[in-house]
Protein backbone atom coordinates (compact mmCIF):
# COMPACT_ATOMS: atom_id res chain seq x y z
CA UNK A 1 0.00 0.00 0.00
CA UNK A 2 2.86 2.35 0.76
CA UNK A 3 4.40 1.76 -2.66
CA UNK A 4 1.04 2.31 -4.36
CA UNK A 5 0.52 5.56 -2.45
CA UNK A 6 4.01 6.72 -3.45
CA UNK A 7 3.39 5.92 -7.12
CA UNK A 8 0.08 7.78 -7.06
CA UNK A 9 1.76 10.76 -5.43
CA UNK A 10 4.47 10.79 -8.10
CA UNK A 11 1.89 10.61 -10.89
CA UNK A 12 -0.04 13.51 -9.34
CA UNK A 13 3.08 15.68 -9.15
CA UNK A 14 4.00 14.87 -12.76
CA UNK A 15 0.49 15.71 -13.92
CA UNK A 16 0.29 19.02 -12.03
CA UNK A 17 3.79 19.96 -13.21
CA UNK A 18 2.82 19.26 -16.82
CA UNK A 19 -0.16 21.61 -16.42
CA UNK A 20 1.25 24.54 -14.46
CA UNK A 21 4.98 24.75 -15.26
CA UNK A 22 4.41 25.32 -19.01
CA UNK A 23 1.65 27.79 -18.14
CA UNK A 24 3.99 29.85 -15.95
CA UNK A 25 6.71 29.71 -18.61
CA UNK A 26 4.30 30.98 -21.27
CA UNK A 27 3.18 33.88 -19.06
CA UNK A 28 6.77 34.98 -18.49
CA UNK A 29 8.44 34.38 -21.84
CA UNK A 30 5.75 34.26 -24.54
CA UNK A 31 4.31 37.41 -26.12
CA UNK A 32 0.64 37.45 -27.13
CA UNK A 33 0.72 38.01 -30.88
CA UNK A 34 -2.58 38.41 -32.64
CA UNK A 35 -3.30 37.02 -36.05
CA UNK A 36 -2.24 38.78 -39.25
CA UNK A 37 -4.83 41.17 -40.71
CA UNK A 38 -5.10 40.45 -44.42
CA UNK A 39 -7.13 42.40 -47.01
CA UNK A 40 -7.59 42.86 -50.75
CA UNK A 41 -7.03 46.42 -51.97
CA UNK A 42 -9.64 47.65 -54.48
CA UNK A 43 -7.22 50.41 -55.45
CA UNK A 44 -4.16 48.38 -56.52
CA UNK A 45 -5.95 45.00 -56.82
CA UNK A 46 -3.46 43.18 -54.63
CA UNK A 47 -3.37 41.70 -51.15
CA UNK A 48 -1.96 43.78 -48.31
CA UNK A 49 -1.58 42.91 -44.66
CA UNK A 50 -0.72 44.16 -41.20
CA UNK A 51 1.06 42.09 -38.58
CA UNK A 52 3.45 42.27 -35.68
CA UNK A 53 7.04 41.35 -36.49
CA UNK A 54 8.64 38.59 -34.45
CA UNK A 55 12.41 38.82 -34.25
CA UNK A 56 14.66 41.31 -36.02
CA UNK A 57 12.90 44.30 -37.57
CA UNK A 58 13.80 44.84 -41.27
CA UNK A 59 15.21 48.29 -42.14
CA UNK A 60 12.34 48.84 -44.60
CA UNK A 61 9.83 48.60 -41.76
CA UNK A 62 11.69 51.17 -39.66
CA UNK A 63 11.74 53.58 -42.60
CA UNK A 64 7.97 53.39 -42.94
CA UNK A 65 7.24 53.54 -39.20
CA UNK A 66 6.40 57.25 -39.19
CA UNK A 67 3.53 57.28 -36.68
CA UNK A 68 3.52 53.79 -35.14
CA UNK A 69 5.81 51.29 -33.42
CA UNK A 70 8.33 49.62 -35.69
CA UNK A 71 7.17 46.18 -34.53
CA UNK A 72 3.98 46.70 -36.56
CA UNK A 73 4.50 45.93 -40.22
CA UNK A 74 2.33 47.08 -43.14
CA UNK A 75 3.20 45.17 -46.30
CA UNK A 76 2.02 44.29 -49.79
CA UNK A 77 1.87 40.69 -50.95
CA UNK A 78 4.71 41.46 -53.36
CA UNK A 79 6.98 42.16 -50.37
CA UNK A 80 7.11 45.96 -50.39
CA UNK A 81 6.65 47.71 -47.04
CA UNK A 82 4.25 50.64 -46.77
CA UNK A 83 3.31 53.16 -44.09
CA UNK A 84 0.11 53.08 -42.07
CA UNK A 85 -1.34 56.01 -44.04
CA UNK A 86 -0.58 54.26 -47.35
CA UNK A 87 -2.17 51.11 -45.96
CA UNK A 88 -5.41 52.88 -45.06
CA UNK A 89 -5.58 54.70 -48.40
CA UNK A 90 -5.31 51.34 -50.16
CA UNK A 91 -8.40 50.21 -48.21
CA UNK A 92 -10.70 53.23 -48.64
CA UNK A 93 -13.92 51.24 -48.17
CA UNK A 94 -12.76 50.08 -44.74
CA UNK A 95 -11.25 53.38 -43.61
CA UNK A 96 -13.86 55.55 -45.32
CA UNK A 97 -14.24 57.77 -42.23
CA UNK A 98 -10.57 58.73 -42.47
CA UNK A 99 -11.02 59.27 -46.19
CA UNK A 100 -13.78 61.75 -45.35
CA UNK A 101 -11.59 63.57 -42.80
CA UNK A 102 -8.75 63.76 -45.32
CA UNK A 103 -11.09 65.19 -47.97
CA UNK A 104 -10.77 62.17 -50.27
CA UNK A 105 -14.51 61.48 -50.63
CA UNK A 106 -16.14 60.78 -52.96
CA UNK A 107 -13.75 58.08 -54.17
CA UNK A 108 -13.24 57.24 -57.81
CA UNK A 109 -12.16 53.64 -58.50
CA UNK A 110 -12.45 51.77 -61.79
CA UNK A 111 -14.23 54.76 -63.29
CA UNK A 112 -16.95 54.65 -60.62
CA UNK A 113 -17.62 57.18 -57.87
CA UNK A 114 -18.46 56.20 -54.31
CA UNK A 115 -19.68 58.60 -51.67
CA UNK A 116 -20.00 57.91 -47.95
CA UNK A 117 -23.59 56.69 -48.14
CA UNK A 118 -22.90 54.29 -51.00
CA UNK A 119 -19.93 52.83 -49.15
CA UNK A 120 -21.93 52.35 -45.93
CA UNK A 121 -24.80 50.65 -47.76
CA UNK A 122 -22.52 48.18 -49.51
CA UNK A 123 -20.18 47.22 -46.68
CA UNK A 124 -20.80 43.87 -45.03
CA UNK A 125 -18.86 41.42 -42.88
CA UNK A 126 -19.94 37.82 -42.29
CA UNK A 127 -17.99 35.65 -39.86
CA UNK A 128 -17.98 31.90 -39.35
CA UNK A 129 -15.98 30.78 -36.33
CA UNK A 130 -14.93 27.14 -35.98
CA UNK A 131 -15.88 27.06 -32.29
CA UNK A 132 -19.51 27.99 -33.05
CA UNK A 133 -20.15 25.21 -35.55
CA UNK A 134 -22.64 22.59 -34.40
CA UNK A 135 -20.77 19.67 -32.87
CA UNK A 136 -17.60 21.61 -32.04
CA UNK A 137 -18.65 22.23 -28.47
CA UNK A 138 -21.47 21.68 -26.03
CA UNK A 139 -24.61 23.74 -26.34
CA UNK A 140 -27.80 24.29 -24.39
CA UNK A 141 -30.53 22.95 -26.73
CA UNK A 142 -33.11 25.59 -25.76
CA UNK A 143 -33.61 28.70 -27.90
CA UNK A 144 -35.81 31.81 -28.10
CA UNK A 145 -38.01 32.32 -31.17
CA UNK A 146 -38.52 36.06 -31.48
CA UNK A 147 -41.65 37.72 -32.81
CA UNK A 148 -40.71 38.95 -36.29
CA UNK A 149 -43.53 41.52 -36.30
CA UNK A 150 -43.10 43.04 -32.82
CA UNK A 151 -45.35 46.03 -33.51
CA UNK A 152 -42.75 48.41 -32.13
CA UNK A 153 -39.37 49.87 -32.98
CA UNK A 154 -37.27 47.20 -31.32
CA UNK A 155 -37.26 43.45 -30.95
CA UNK A 156 -37.99 41.84 -27.58
CA UNK A 157 -37.36 38.40 -26.15
CA UNK A 158 -40.47 36.23 -25.76
CA UNK A 159 -41.67 34.73 -22.48
CA UNK A 160 -40.97 31.24 -23.78
CA UNK A 161 -38.19 29.13 -25.22
CA UNK A 162 -38.34 26.17 -27.56
CA UNK A 163 -36.51 22.89 -27.93
CA UNK A 164 -36.64 20.09 -30.50
CA UNK A 165 -37.57 16.70 -29.10
CA UNK A 166 -37.73 13.47 -31.06
CA UNK A 167 -41.35 14.19 -32.00
CA UNK A 168 -42.10 17.89 -31.54
CA UNK A 169 -41.03 21.52 -31.49
CA UNK A 170 -41.74 22.03 -27.82
CA UNK A 171 -42.30 25.47 -26.26
CA UNK A 172 -41.65 26.07 -22.57
CA UNK A 173 -42.96 29.07 -20.64
CA UNK A 174 -39.85 30.58 -19.07
CA UNK A 175 -41.73 32.12 -16.14
CA UNK A 176 -43.66 29.01 -15.17
CA UNK A 177 -41.13 26.44 -16.44
CA UNK A 178 -44.01 24.52 -18.00
CA UNK A 179 -44.63 23.23 -21.51
CA UNK A 180 -47.00 25.43 -23.54
CA UNK A 181 -49.20 22.81 -25.25
CA UNK A 182 -50.90 25.31 -27.58
CA UNK A 183 -47.70 26.73 -29.10
CA UNK A 184 -46.10 23.30 -29.18
CA UNK A 185 -49.04 21.90 -31.15
CA UNK A 186 -49.18 24.90 -33.54
CA UNK A 187 -45.52 24.81 -34.53
CA UNK A 188 -45.21 21.03 -34.59
CA UNK A 189 -48.22 20.75 -36.90
CA UNK A 190 -46.84 23.52 -39.14
CA UNK A 191 -43.51 21.72 -39.43
CA UNK A 192 -45.11 18.35 -40.18
CA UNK A 193 -47.37 19.91 -42.86
CA UNK A 194 -44.24 21.05 -44.70
CA UNK A 195 -42.70 17.59 -44.47
CA UNK A 196 -40.37 18.00 -41.49
CA UNK A 197 -38.93 14.67 -40.27
CA UNK A 198 -38.09 14.52 -36.57
CA UNK A 199 -35.65 14.54 -34.85
CA UNK A 200 -33.77 17.66 -35.94
CA UNK A 201 -30.04 17.81 -36.62
CA UNK A 202 -29.41 21.48 -35.85
CA UNK A 203 -31.11 24.77 -35.02
CA UNK A 204 -29.49 27.87 -36.50
CA UNK A 205 -30.27 31.50 -35.77
CA UNK A 206 -29.00 34.78 -34.39
CA UNK A 207 -30.35 34.72 -30.85
CA UNK A 208 -30.17 38.37 -29.88
CA UNK A 209 -32.40 41.43 -30.02
CA UNK A 210 -29.46 43.63 -31.07
CA UNK A 211 -30.24 43.37 -34.78
CA UNK A 212 -32.34 45.43 -37.22
CA UNK A 213 -34.97 42.72 -37.78
CA UNK A 214 -35.62 39.04 -37.10
CA UNK A 215 -35.45 36.25 -39.67
CA UNK A 216 -36.40 33.45 -37.29
CA UNK A 217 -34.45 30.20 -37.33
CA UNK A 218 -33.29 27.60 -39.84
CA UNK A 219 -33.83 24.03 -38.68
CA UNK A 220 -32.24 21.00 -40.36
CA UNK A 221 -34.36 17.87 -40.04
CA UNK A 222 -33.32 14.23 -39.86
CA UNK A 223 -33.25 13.95 -43.68
CA UNK A 224 -31.06 17.08 -44.05
CA UNK A 225 -33.92 19.22 -45.38
CA UNK A 226 -33.65 22.86 -44.26
CA UNK A 227 -36.77 24.61 -42.90
CA UNK A 228 -37.11 28.34 -42.33
CA UNK A 229 -39.27 28.94 -39.24
CA UNK A 230 -40.55 32.33 -38.08
CA UNK A 231 -43.07 33.54 -35.53
CA UNK A 232 -45.24 36.21 -37.16
CA UNK A 233 -48.06 37.76 -35.16
CA UNK A 234 -47.79 34.87 -32.75
CA UNK A 235 -48.36 32.17 -35.38
CA UNK A 236 -45.92 29.86 -37.19
CA UNK A 237 -44.61 30.64 -40.67
CA UNK A 238 -42.74 27.58 -41.95
CA UNK A 239 -41.04 27.27 -45.34
CA UNK A 240 -39.32 24.15 -46.59
CA UNK A 241 -36.36 25.58 -48.49
CA UNK A 242 -35.12 24.11 -51.79
CA UNK A 243 -31.64 23.60 -50.35
CA UNK A 244 -30.57 20.11 -51.55
CA UNK A 245 -30.51 17.30 -49.01
CA UNK A 246 -27.38 16.00 -50.74
CA UNK A 247 -25.39 18.90 -49.28
CA UNK A 248 -26.07 17.53 -45.79
CA UNK A 249 -26.21 20.99 -44.23
CA UNK A 250 -24.02 21.06 -41.15
CA UNK A 251 -24.38 24.64 -39.94
CA UNK A 252 -25.91 27.98 -40.97
CA UNK A 253 -24.49 31.27 -39.73
CA UNK A 254 -27.48 33.60 -39.88
CA UNK A 255 -26.81 37.28 -40.58
CA UNK A 256 -29.69 39.75 -40.40
CA UNK A 257 -28.20 42.64 -42.36
CA UNK A 258 -30.11 45.75 -43.48
CA UNK A 259 -29.22 45.11 -47.12
CA UNK A 260 -31.28 41.87 -47.01
CA UNK A 261 -29.19 40.28 -49.76
CA UNK A 262 -28.26 37.11 -47.89
CA UNK A 263 -29.61 35.05 -45.04
CA UNK A 264 -26.07 34.10 -44.12
CA UNK A 265 -23.45 31.41 -44.67
CA UNK A 266 -24.25 27.72 -45.06
CA UNK A 267 -21.64 25.06 -44.29
CA UNK A 268 -22.16 21.65 -45.89
CA UNK A 269 -20.88 18.30 -44.68
CA UNK A 270 -17.88 18.31 -47.04
CA UNK A 271 -16.62 21.65 -45.73
CA UNK A 272 -17.96 23.79 -48.58
CA UNK A 273 -19.28 27.24 -47.72
CA UNK A 274 -22.23 28.84 -49.55
CA UNK A 275 -23.91 32.22 -49.38
CA UNK A 276 -27.66 31.72 -48.93
CA UNK A 277 -29.56 34.29 -50.99
CA UNK A 278 -32.40 36.18 -49.37
CA UNK A 279 -35.90 35.31 -50.53
CA UNK A 280 -35.39 32.31 -52.79
CA UNK A 281 -32.82 30.46 -50.66
CA UNK A 282 -30.46 30.07 -53.60
CA UNK A 283 -26.86 29.12 -52.83
CA UNK A 284 -23.67 30.75 -54.09
CA UNK A 285 -20.62 28.53 -53.42
CA UNK A 286 -17.49 30.36 -52.30
CA UNK A 287 -14.20 29.27 -53.96
CA UNK A 288 -12.25 28.66 -50.76
CA UNK A 289 -8.96 26.82 -51.19
CA UNK A 290 -7.65 24.82 -48.24
CA UNK A 291 -10.45 25.83 -45.88
CA UNK A 292 -11.00 23.53 -42.88
CA UNK A 293 -14.13 24.54 -40.91
CA UNK A 294 -13.04 22.66 -37.77
CA UNK A 295 -9.73 24.50 -37.35
CA UNK A 296 -10.16 27.79 -39.21
CA UNK A 297 -12.12 30.97 -38.61
CA UNK A 298 -13.65 32.54 -41.73
CA UNK A 299 -14.47 36.18 -42.43
CA UNK A 300 -16.20 37.38 -45.60
CA UNK A 301 -15.60 41.09 -46.23
CA UNK A 302 -17.74 42.79 -48.90
CA UNK A 303 -17.51 46.27 -50.39
CA UNK A 304 -19.08 47.96 -53.45
CA UNK A 305 -16.54 46.34 -55.82
CA UNK A 306 -15.13 43.14 -54.37
CA UNK A 307 -15.61 40.34 -51.87
CA UNK A 308 -12.73 38.92 -49.85
CA UNK A 309 -12.83 35.67 -47.88
CA UNK A 310 -10.11 35.53 -45.22
CA UNK A 311 -9.59 32.38 -43.16
CA UNK A 312 -6.83 31.10 -40.90
CA UNK A 313 -5.76 28.57 -38.32
CA UNK A 314 -3.21 29.36 -35.62
CA UNK A 315 -0.22 29.59 -37.97
CA UNK A 316 -1.29 30.27 -41.55
CA UNK A 317 -3.67 32.73 -43.19
CA UNK A 318 -5.44 32.49 -46.56
CA UNK A 319 -7.40 34.98 -48.63
CA UNK A 320 -9.57 34.71 -51.74
CA UNK A 321 -10.56 37.82 -53.70
CA UNK A 322 -13.83 37.63 -55.65
CA UNK A 323 -15.86 39.96 -57.82
CA UNK A 324 -19.45 40.99 -57.07
CA UNK A 325 -20.69 37.67 -58.49
CA UNK A 326 -18.27 35.79 -56.21
CA UNK A 327 -16.12 34.57 -59.07
CA UNK A 328 -12.48 33.92 -58.15
CA UNK A 329 -10.07 36.76 -58.93
CA UNK A 330 -6.99 36.05 -56.84
CA UNK A 331 -5.69 33.79 -54.07
CA UNK A 332 -2.98 34.44 -51.46
CA UNK A 333 -1.55 32.51 -48.52
CA UNK A 334 1.27 33.05 -46.07
CA UNK A 335 2.64 31.85 -42.75
CA UNK A 336 1.85 34.36 -40.02
CA UNK A 337 4.61 35.96 -37.98
CA UNK A 338 3.16 34.42 -34.80
CA UNK A 339 4.27 30.94 -35.93
CA UNK A 340 7.96 31.90 -36.08
CA UNK A 341 10.14 29.72 -33.85
CA UNK A 342 11.81 31.98 -31.27
CA UNK A 343 14.55 30.99 -28.77
CA UNK A 344 11.89 31.03 -26.02
CA UNK A 345 9.80 28.50 -27.97
CA UNK A 346 12.85 26.31 -28.61
CA UNK A 347 13.69 26.21 -24.91
CA UNK A 348 10.02 25.50 -24.11
CA UNK A 349 9.99 22.49 -26.43
CA UNK A 350 13.22 21.12 -24.96
CA UNK A 351 12.26 21.60 -21.30
CA UNK A 352 8.70 20.31 -21.49
CA UNK A 353 8.42 16.98 -23.36
CA UNK A 354 4.63 17.09 -23.12
CA UNK A 355 1.99 19.48 -21.82
CA UNK A 356 -1.51 19.07 -20.42
CA UNK A 357 -3.67 22.14 -20.89
CA UNK A 358 -7.11 22.95 -19.59
CA UNK A 359 -8.00 26.09 -21.48
CA UNK A 360 -9.95 27.19 -24.55
CA UNK A 361 -7.35 26.79 -27.30
CA UNK A 362 -9.40 26.72 -30.49
CA UNK A 363 -12.66 26.25 -28.61
CA UNK A 364 -15.17 28.46 -26.84
CA UNK A 365 -15.54 25.99 -24.00
CA UNK A 366 -13.42 24.36 -21.31
CA UNK A 367 -11.34 21.87 -23.25
CA UNK A 368 -8.65 19.54 -21.90
CA UNK A 369 -5.81 18.76 -24.27
CA UNK A 370 -2.43 17.07 -24.59
CA UNK A 371 0.57 18.18 -26.65
CA UNK A 372 3.96 16.58 -27.32
CA UNK A 373 7.10 18.56 -28.10
CA UNK A 374 8.51 16.23 -30.74
CA UNK A 375 12.24 15.77 -31.29
CA UNK A 376 13.21 18.69 -29.04
CA UNK A 377 11.27 17.05 -26.24
CA UNK A 378 13.18 13.79 -26.71
CA UNK A 379 16.45 15.69 -26.47
CA UNK A 380 15.20 17.26 -23.23
CA UNK A 381 14.30 13.82 -21.86
CA UNK A 382 17.80 12.59 -22.63
CA UNK A 383 19.39 15.59 -20.91
CA UNK A 384 17.24 15.08 -17.79
CA UNK A 385 18.14 11.38 -17.69
CA UNK A 386 21.87 12.11 -17.98
CA UNK A 387 21.55 14.72 -15.23
CA UNK A 388 19.75 12.28 -12.92
CA UNK A 389 22.25 9.44 -13.49
CA UNK A 390 25.21 11.78 -13.02
CA UNK A 391 23.80 13.15 -9.77
CA UNK A 392 22.91 9.67 -8.51
CA UNK A 393 26.37 8.39 -9.44
CA UNK A 394 28.00 11.05 -7.29
CA UNK A 395 26.15 9.79 -4.23
CA UNK A 396 27.83 6.64 -2.93
CA UNK A 397 25.13 6.18 -0.25
CA UNK A 398 22.22 5.77 -2.68
CA UNK A 399 21.28 2.98 -5.02
CA UNK A 400 19.92 3.84 -8.44
CA UNK A 401 16.28 2.81 -8.67
CA UNK A 402 15.10 1.36 -12.02
CA UNK A 403 11.68 2.89 -11.39
CA UNK A 404 13.20 6.35 -10.89
CA UNK A 405 15.27 5.96 -14.08
CA UNK A 406 12.14 4.99 -16.01
CA UNK A 407 10.17 7.90 -14.54
CA UNK A 408 12.79 10.48 -15.56
CA UNK A 409 13.29 8.87 -18.98
CA UNK A 410 9.56 9.17 -19.72
CA UNK A 411 8.64 12.45 -18.02
CA UNK A 412 11.90 14.44 -17.94
CA UNK A 413 11.86 17.53 -15.75
CA UNK A 414 8.49 16.55 -14.32
CA UNK A 415 9.95 13.30 -13.03
CA UNK A 416 12.95 15.08 -11.49
CA UNK A 417 10.59 17.42 -9.63
CA UNK A 418 8.38 14.52 -8.51
CA UNK A 419 11.36 12.58 -7.14
CA UNK A 420 12.62 15.65 -5.32
CA UNK A 421 9.26 16.32 -3.65
CA UNK A 422 8.65 12.69 -2.79
CA UNK A 423 11.96 12.34 -1.00
CA UNK A 424 12.95 9.19 -2.96
CA UNK A 425 15.41 10.49 -5.46
CA UNK A 426 16.64 6.97 -6.14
Amino acid sequence: MKKLATINFLILIVFLSAVYLPMVYEKIWFDEIEKTHLFYSPVTKEFIFKERIVGKIPPGVREKAEDHHAQICYQKSCGNFISRLEFEKLLPFIFYKNMEIWGLLPLEINGQKFDKQTIKENRRVLELSSRHITGNGPETPVWPLLESNPGQARLVFPDDRFRLTDTAMEFINADLNKVDPKLTDQFTRALRREGFVFPSRSVNGKFTILKPFDEGVFIVDDQFSVFHVKREDGTPNVVKTPIPQTLKTRYIKVSENKTRKFYGLLLDQSGGVHLMLHGGYGLVPLPLKGYDPDTMDLKLISNPLYNTAVYSDETRIYAVAMDNNFALLSFFSRAMSRQKITPAKQVYAAIFPFVFHFDTRGNAFFSPGFECSGMSGFMGLGACLVFYLARAGLSSRKKISPFAVLLVAVTGIYGLIALQFSGIEN
